[in-house]
């Protein structure tokens, strides 16, 4: 393969640590950005729950709760699980275990991450206008979206907007490093049936965000058409009559491959600590190879169960019903194959495996609750209840918080032992 003669120039501090090149800089500022938005979102949480909790103390008016709600929606997919499933693990992980120096394009990674830094100062700015921030509902349905007078947000829905291109800018401009440099820079010897599995999850997870964004883009250039410019591609009027539902096709379109886009690189890394806990080779790797690629192919063909109650045609509800039971194989797949590599195996039940056991754990309970929403009739009477909740945060959980505390006992330290190898 292609080798890659990256030297990283002595530059002062500002070069080295802010406006790096070093793919192991940019991980961490992932990190750290991702890190913020997680305390951010969670005492935005932390407030609105209070308020269910002691509704007598007044602590949201109604404006704000539904600001607060949507705000830690957005934040928590779009601004931590998307930094550091993607941009944190990706980054760290991928030159070092592939044997390459560094990124095939290191000043487009680093453009990644102040694209992704300017997004961050979007959104947060919301917080500060006229109105308030966004209050439409982390998924943003029109016309609620698209009409200001409606929620009493102005600003906050064009920043919101503006905020979501930006970010979703800067991971194309990271998945395309992710997803060339394994192919063009891994080690010699190293063919694609022999790289890790955490890398194979994280090409995959790139392809399908790169296949799946085009759509939402545009959406959300329509939304602000819509809302500043006239428009009505959602909003029905007199004069004109859009599609409120088109937004929702747009949207889950990419949201449910935004889905495994966040859960696939999680169990990447329990891919990786798994056979290390266990002092044995993973179980199945091919077949887990193949089960992910089949179901980012089938993550296309699922995204109107979400769109059940929306008044689909119920022959075309009965489709995506079949389809979206059907995911559920592939991922039965992994979740056997992990564990059959613990099966027989001399565990050593250090830190970073327990986490990893755990979120393996979790997973399985979010999987579980998932199937119901999968058939028609069961999802009908669970929509918009807590019971959907759940089965979301179970899911998020067992994919980011306890893969990230894994990761960290585990590919952190992953520079220093290879330094102290050679």
């Amino acid at each position: 393969m292609a080798t890659l003669a990256v030297h990283h120039a002595e530059t002062g501090w500002l070069g080295r640590y802010i406006f790096s090149t070093d793919h192991k800089v940019i991980a961490k500022q992932y990190l750290l950005n991702g890190l913020f938005f997680a305390l951010f979102g969670g005492i935005i949480a932390m407030v609105f729950r209070s308020h269910l909790a002691m509704p007598e103390l007044e602590l949201l008016a109604p404006e704000r709760y539904n600001a607060f709600v949507t705000m830690h929606g957005t934040l928590m997919i779009f601004w931590v699980a998307m930094p550091i499933l993607l941009g944190f693990f990706g980054n760290l992980t991928i030159p070092l275990m592939i044997g390459a120096r560094d990124m095939a394009f290191p000043f487009l990674n680093m453009m990644s991450y102040w694209t992704f830094f300017i997004s961050s100062v979007v959104i947060m700015s919301s917080f500060f206008v006229p109105g308030g921030p966004f209050a439409a509902g982390w998924t943003g349905y029109a016309p609620l979206s698209a009409d200001g007078s409606l929620s009493g947000v102005d600003w906050g829905v064009n920043l919101w907007a503006i905020g979501l291109a930006l970010e979703f800018a800067a991971v194309l401009m990271g998945g395309i490093n992710f997803i060339v440099t394994p192919f063009v820079l891994r080690a010699r010897g190293m063919g694609l049936m022999r790289l890790p599995l955490l890398i194979w999850m994280l090409v995959i997870a790139s392809l399908l965000f790169m296949l799946s964004v085009g759509p939402l883009i545009a959406g959300a250039f329509m939304l602000l058409f819509d809302k500043n410019f006239g428009t009505h591609f959602y909003l029905v009027t007199a004069e004109a009559k859009g599609d409120p539902l088109l937004w929702q096709h747009l949207f889950w379109f990419f949201g449910h491959p935004e889905v495994y886009v966040i859960l696939i690189p999680g169990l990447g890394v329990i891919c990786e600590i798994f056979p290390a806990a266990a002092r044995k080779p993973v179980h199945g790797y091919k077949h887990i190879i193949y089960a992910t690629i089949f179901a980012g192919v089938l993550s296309f063909m699922v995204w109107a169960h979400h769109m059940f109650m929306a008044g689909l045609n119920p022959l075309a509800a009965v489709g995506f019903s079949i389809t979206t039971i059907i995911i559920s194989v592939p991922f039965l797949v992994m979740i056997v194959a992990m564990g059959l590599t613990l099966w027989g195996g001399s565990i050593r039940f250090t830190a970073a495996f327990l986490y990893a056991l755990f979120s393996y754990t979790i997973f399985i309970v979010g999987g579980l609750t998932g199937l119901p929403l999968g058939a028609v009739v069961a999802d009908i009477q669970l929509h918009d209840t807590y019971f959907v909740v759940a089965h979301f945060h179970y899911v998020l959980i067992g994919g980011l918080l306890f893969t990230v505390a894994s990761s960290e006992r585990f590919h952190l330290r992953l520079p220093r032992r290879l330094s102290s190898s050679q």
